[in-house]
């Protein structure tokens, strides 16, 4: 009678009905209370584990998992760890750890990753105990060692971004090196870039846009800077790249001028949106002086707002009302740290004063910097 009745229940209470009759499945599956007392992992992350690999619920022992934890111990992983690499690729749970995983880790030691930092790398890319030995990982471990031309590196540097690991090495990695040394990054120079951006190995092309961009700002294919312009480009989206621009003329530039100014420090490319438009807003409002007055001296994109030109401003400013020597503001700003505290406060009669308004400013922007990184 109540069996009958079941079957007439709304749809949406029958799958309310057959959600606990799985669940109940589950918790009686030896797999799912394996991984729940074991590692912690909760009931719905065990139903997305049984989706992907239906045969943990249908085991009769534990061999197979207990062998897959026990190398990942071995390893050094730890119990969140582990957790976290049968989450991410409950496929591997149930193969052959003597056939399928072992001679991966074997790889892996084998180019200098031990204790710790294998197991950084395993759960951070657990994908490296799918992909094959001998087609895939073996030659993919080989170029990167020669690329980062160390082996210490190579382990710096996959920890850093453990999804080069994932990279097609034909397809991707190498077409990608050939890319950038075509433009000019060779060896130790090469190292260098990928360690500030390890993305950059997805790129081996530049759009029509980005190589007009680069033609446009005009900065001298032999140089250094060059390349340093190629890279910010390569690697960054053309909205962001076209919104940082838009920016300058936002900030009362004209479209001549913001081209100017890139051409001169086309490091400000670099820049976020937010140190630019607060230069600006310094430059034109406290220190009274025209947008492009940033044209002819760039060189104060490049300096530190609240460490370097508000505290030297404000001395120079009360310098200028002592009525003391006229002091030249752009020499002021752009002198170093020792010569400015040297010459310019400590060398005035009224050192103690200047001394303070410069110690209260630099106070203020450390305890400023101080809460927005707590906020």
């Amino acid at each position: 009678m109540l069996c009958r009745k079941l079957f007439v229940l709304p749809f949406h209470f029958r799958n309310a009905y057959s959600t606990l009759f799985n669940t109940h499945a589950y918790s009686q599956n030896l797999f799912s209370h394996f991984a729940s007392t074991k590692f912690n992992i909760s009931a719905a992350h065990i139903t997305r584990i049984f989706k992907r690999n239906p045969y943990l619920q249908r085991l009769q022992t534990l061999d197979k998992v207990e062998q897959f934890v026990h190398m990942l111990n071995r390893c050094g992983c730890s119990e969140v760890q582990i957790a976290k690499i049968m989450m991410a690729h409950p496929q591997m749970i149930s193969t052959s750890v003597e056939r399928i995983s072992e001679p991966k880790i074997k790889l892996l030691e084998d180019f200098g990753f031990q204790g710790e930092t294998l197991a950084k790398l395993l759960a951070s890319n657990p994908s490296i105990l799918r992909i094959s030995l001998e087609n895939d990982l073996l030659p993919k471990m080989e170029f990167l060692k020669n690329l980062f031309q160390s082996q210490e590196f190579l382990i710096k540097s996959l920890l850093r971004a453990p999804f080069i690991c994932s990279y097609n090495l034909e397809k991707t990695l190498k077409p990608s090196v050939v890319f950038w040394e075509r433009w000019g990054f060779q060896g130790t120079e090469l190292v260098r870039l990928i360690r500030i951006n390890p993305f950059i190995l997805q790129r081996s092309s530049l759009t029509p846009a980005q190589a007009d961009l680069i033609r446009e700002i005009g900065v001298d294919k032999g140089s250094k800077m060059f390349k340093y312009i190629v890279n910010v480009v390569a690697t960054s989206r053309k909205e962001t790249l076209k919104a940082k621009i838009e920016n300058f003329q936002l900030c009362g530039l004209s479209a001549e001028e913001t081209w100017q100014v890139l051409r001169a420090a086309p490091l400000v490319l670099g820049f976020s949106k937010v140190k630019v438009r607060e230069t600006m807003n310094f430059v034109v409002k406290d220190m009274e002086l025209p947008a492009n007055y940033i044209v002819k001296h760039s060189c104060l994109l490049h300096l530190n707002l609240e460490k370097i030109m508000r505290p030297r401003f404000l001395v120079w400013q009360k310098i200028k009302d002592m009525n003391g020597p006229s002091l030249s503001l752009l020499s002021v700003l752009k002198m170093t740290e020792e010569r400015f505290v040297r010459n310019i406060i400590r060398g005035h009669p009224e050192s103690t004063t200047l001394w303070t308004v410069y110690e209260n400013a630099i106070s203020k922007a450390s305890s400023h910097t101080k809460s927005s990184i707590h906020c």
